[in-house]
């Protein structure tokens, strides 16, 4: 999901890391609560006792996020093809109109599926813990072929329906992506970065007989081949001309020729099934993006679902003259409750808004959260069986990022807008007697609250490093310095700190005294490791891993030590989690 759609959920507010004067995008959506303690302690060798004391876990996780949808190529009523609350895309109709082909990470991680073409008959395909994703139907409607990362790069694979039996194409220590089919059934179609950029090749049904059709320079990529329905031309995406555009040529590779060019992208090529149209996705008119659709020859290019906030992408033609395509335009926003194993999912705060950044009170009875339901950002409790939901703060700014005193009687919280943070402000846990206990200056970055648990201070980011402050406000003393750290979260007895930090490309776990001093990185994986949070036993720390701007984030837990670590496994992206004490 694009940053700007982020911005639409939440009201043109700030984003979930709900941080004033420096913002940083990062994935905002549903809180959910799930009791999965149990098997995440065992998994970490923990004792029954550690589960007890810890309870329950709540996090943010994005529902109906990317989904199928049809529309005419016409444009008109976009329809919905699945009813999942997963992430789901690249949606593919079989030659013979009976089946939709697509990817769902439903079961933790992007599978096969295939359904009827009126959506019913769910059937998972594949099943490996590795990414299988780009699926293609061969003439026949009897196989798929698609790429898989269960060899530990990106290889194509082939599976028969009828037995579910795989063959293995490619066997390159590159990577192969978006296999596809040719009409006769005779070749395959796709990318490699086996030349060291990203070209397209062909193959014999069986991967033999390897050809390279594009030649560009080492910083051009060519990719997402599709075969015009006569098999005599490729149309496919390059940004070999400065910007990604979609080009054409014969099926030998001779003859390329350019078909779109403007300053946007323009993605994802898609022949109609006579061959007289290509959609496409584009990015022009807006940040998001849009399924377009042209003449064969570049010509009459317009858009076809246009006019809203949402990012659509990866078109595909089906036989019956429809578009198929993945959106985020159905994302849904609410506060739940589920079972480790995804059931008794209730909802709690029934609402359109987004709410989130969701804190238990002490005594694990209720939680205090973040909601846009008012237009901008309040600080709201609710209790944890979903009752009593009770508005805290009515300012014209927003208020963000609410944690509890340990004796669960106030609140902190930042208030402030997109253009400055305003102040650290605390509150009796009823909202009344708000009052701010350190003012902050116009060009200060602020974020993320955390009460130490004495009572005494608040940890907060000011400016890249983490803070303390008295709960007076009478005195503020550094903990980290240098560096572009956020997220701060106790250990229970006080004495350190865990936080994320962003030193390289990457955003990380690292642990401090309370008091300052040496830093201790706790992990080092490629991509964000964020959001940590200390158990209440001080077993464990959870957080969230991944990359929360392609909507790829799970739970992870791990010793406070960085050892031991198990992923949480959940049907959706996740993030910002929080602990329940349990008394």
């Amino acid at each position: 999901m694009s940053a700007a759609r982020f911005d639409v959920l939440l009201g043109e507010a700030e984003t979930a890391r709900v941080q004033f004067g420096r913002t940083r995008r990062v994935l905002t959506a549903t809180l959910v609560v799930t009791a999965f303690a149990i098997a995440a302690s065992a998994a970490l060798g923990g004792a029954a006792a550690t589960t007890a004391r810890n309870g329950m876990l709540a996090y943010t996780a994005l529902e109906k996020g990317e989904q199928l949808f049809a529309v005419a190529p016409d444009g008109g009523a976009v329809a919905p093809l699945s009813a999942s609350d997963s992430i789901e895309y690249e949606p593919v109709m079989s030659p013979d109109r009976s089946r939709i082909a697509f990817v769902s990470q439903r079961d933790g991680n992007a599978e096969i599926y295939v359904m009827n073409a009126d959506g019913t008959g769910e059937t998972r395909i594949t099943s490996h813990p590795s990414f299988d994703w780009d699926p293609s139907w061969s003439a026949d409607s009897q196989r798929i072929i698609f790429s898989s990362g269960r060899d530990g790069n990106s290889e194509i694979y082939v599976v028969e329906l009828a037995s579910l039996g795989l063959t293995r194409l490619t066997t390159s220590v590159a990577s192969e992506d978006n296999p596809t089919w040719s009409p006769d059934g005779s070749r395959i179609l796709f990318w490699s970065d086996r030349d060291g950029d990203d070209e397209i090749f062909v193959m014999n049904a069986d991967g033999s007989g390897l050809q390279q059709l594009t030649f560009t320079s080492s910083d051009d990529d060519d990719l997402f081949p599709a075969w015009s329905p006569d098999g005599t031309r490729i149309a496919f995406t390059s940004d070999r001309d400065g910007d990604q555009e979609i080009f054409v040529m014969n099926a030998d590779g001779s003859a390329v020729t350019r078909l779109t060019q403007n300053r946007a992208e323009d993605w994802w090529p898609a022949w109609s099934p006579d061959g007289a149209r290509i959609a496409f996705g584009s990015d022009r008119g807006d940040d998001d993006g849009d399924v377009h659709v042209m003449n064969a020859d570049g010509s009459a290019q317009r858009a076809v679902t246009a006019g809203r906030e949402a990012e659509d992408f990866g078109p595909s033609w089906a036989p019956d003259g429809r578009i198929l395509f993945t959106s985020d335009r159905a994302a849904d926003l609410a506060v739940e409750v589920a079972n480790t194993d995804g059931s008794g999912r209730k909802t709690l705060a029934p609402s359109r808004a987004a709410d989130v950044w969701a804190r238990w009170s002490p005594n694990g009875k209720r939680l205090v959260l973040v909601s846009y339901r008012s237009g901008n950002a309040d600080v709201y409790t609710v209790s944890a069986t979903g009752a009593g939901l009770r508005r805290l703060t009515r300012h014209r700014l927003d208020d963000v990022a609410p944690s509890w005193s340990p004796d669960g009687r106030r609140i902190a919280f930042l208030r402030g807008n997109d253009d400055r943070a305003v102040g650290l402000f605390v509150m009796n846990a009823d909202g009344r007697r708000a009052h701010a206990v350190l003012f902050f200056d116009e060009d200060d970055g602020v974020c993320c609250t955390a009460w130490s648990p004495d009572g005494k201070r608040i940890a907060f980011t000011l400016n890249g490093e983490i803070v303390t402050v008295t709960a007076d406000g009478g005195r503020s003393t550094g903990v980290t310095t240098g560096g572009d750290d956020a997220v701060s979260s106790w250990s229970p007895d006080g004495r350190r700190i865990v936080f994320e930090s962003h030193p390289g490309d990457d955003w990380d776990i690292y642990v401090v005294s309370s008091r300052g001093g040496r830093v201790t990185r706790l992990t080092s994986t490629k991509g964000d490791d964020e959001f940590p949070d200390w158990s209440p036993d001080g077993r464990l720390i959870a957080f969230s891993s991944g990359d929360l701007d392609e909507l790829d984030a799970t739970l992870w837990l791990m010793r406070p030590n960085g050892s031991g670590r198990k992923a949480i496994p959940l049907p959706v992206p996740a993030a910002i989690p929080d602990w329940q004490p349990v008394k």
